[in-house]
């Protein structure tokens, strides 16, 4: 494995890492409500899920956008999107799994109601 295949995997953890943050982040802004129709868990659930969707992008377009670009050889090229497509797919997969992790860690709090 090079050093390029192996940034594309290293992006896909810190980008799905620092988006569980940011979600986590969101959720504890969110105030508990009262009263009988409460939109408090569905807007957590909401924003969890919305970053869930954001992670493979954001992952995709700064190895795209900010690596691919500074690769000439065309093998290289290719191997490196390959192991971009799989970093994203893992990054998201990655994403989820410590998403519902988190959740049943902290259950009752504002983080549990992601799922």
């Amino acid at each position: 494995m090079n050093d390029k295949t192996l940034t594309a995997y290293v992006i896909a953890v810190v980008i799905s890492i620092a988006f569980l943050l940011l979600a986590a982040l969101v959720s504890s802004l969110i105030k508990f409500e009262t009263g009988v129709n409460r939109t408090d868990k569905k807007k957590r659930r909401v924003w969890f899920w919305l970053f869930a969707f954001l992670t493979p992008v954001a992952t995709f377009l700064v190895g795209f956008l900010a690596i691919a670009p500074s690769i000439t050889v065309p093998t290289m090229h290719s191997k490196f999107m390959t192991a971009l497509g799989i970093g994203t797919a893992i990054g998201f997969v990655l994403y989820v799994v410590l998403g519902f992790v988190m959740s049943k860690i902290f259950k009752n709090g504002k983080i549990g109601q992601w799922f």
